[in-house]
């Protein structure tokens, strides 16, 4: 028993540890007058990041709420499972259960930290599995306002940075940060970023299309802590502005420590998939 109450007082300090690493760090680099805003964005983006990583793994059920410019509304229900990356990026599965056209639709991602991701689509109707080409990512997934480029992670390698500063956030302060994703057939230009201050979660994010227009707003609330340290929302609002279109995500609270490996997130476990 003392044994196991050490273990668990050890995790939690080297998290506690972690985190304030991280924040020291992004404090040094916010306040270096010689840090350009390139090294500050870059820099926050990298405290996020350690922030969370260790979460292992995760499983959640999900909501989504598709509402049209008319106000018709359809929804539908999926699992999404996660692998935490370890010399490269995470993995994904996502899961249709509802509805009943599309249970067993699901979804596979790859995402690397030096090279394009990947992503596979495994349709139950046609027995088959389709790889996703990279320019055809920024479409629509299963007719949502979330493009199938929005579902991969958060690489920092996969964009460009630049810090903008501290701004009012609803009734919270953040990091405002702008980023350009480094894919070619990425759908936007730019995307603008905000960091809660205190736990460098992210409340918001505005997408412009390739014409630089504001396209798509994305706001997450209800979040919940795990661990002191993994951020999660319970809820999510992505608003098409050029279309009037919105979807909302209803998530469920994560489960950690599912003991996933490599071999769940594979092209054969896509086929299996239910």
């Amino acid at each position: 028993m003392a044994r196991g109450l050490g273990w668990t007082v050890a995790i939690a300090a080297l998290v506690l540890a972690t985190a304030a690493s991280a924040h020291d760090e992004l404090a040094g680099a916010l306040t270096d007058p010689e840090a350009s805003a390139e090294t500050r964005g870059q820099a926050v983006a990298e405290a996020a990041e350690r922030i969370d990583a260790g979460f292992a793994d995760s499983l959640v059920a999900v909501r989504m709420v598709l509402h049209d410019a008319r106000g018709s509304r359809s929804e539908r229900e999926m699992r999404i499972a996660t692998l935490e990356g370890v010399d490269t990026g995470d993995r994904s599965l996502i899961v249709f259960d509802s509805p009943r056209d599309q249970r067993g639709t699901a979804l596979l991602t790859w995402n690397h930290a030096e090279s394009e991701d990947d992503q596979w689509l495994y349709l139950p109707a046609l027995r088959r599995v389709k790889k996703i080409a990279a320019r055809n990512r920024s479409g629509p997934f299963v007719g949502s306002e979330f493009a199938f480029e929005d579902l991969t992670s958060e690489e920092v390698s996969n964009y460009t940075w630049s810090y903008v500063g501290r701004v009012a956030c609803d009734e919270r302060e953040c990091l405002k940060v702008e980023r350009e994703p480094v894919e070619r057939w990425s759908g936007y230009s730019r995307q603008e970023v905000f960091y809660d201050v205190e736990t460098l979660r992210i409340e918001r994010i505005e997408y412009y299309d390739r014409r630089g227009s504001h396209l798509k707003s994305l706001r997450s609330a209800d979040w919940r802590v795990h661990a002191d340290r993994h951020w999660r929302p319970g809820y999510m609002d992505m608003v098409n502005h050029q279309t009037g279109r919105r979807t909302e995500l209803f998530w469920a609270p994560h489960a950690f420590g599912n003991g996933f490996g490599p071999d769940d997130f594979s092209t054969t476990a896509l086929q299996r998939a239910r």
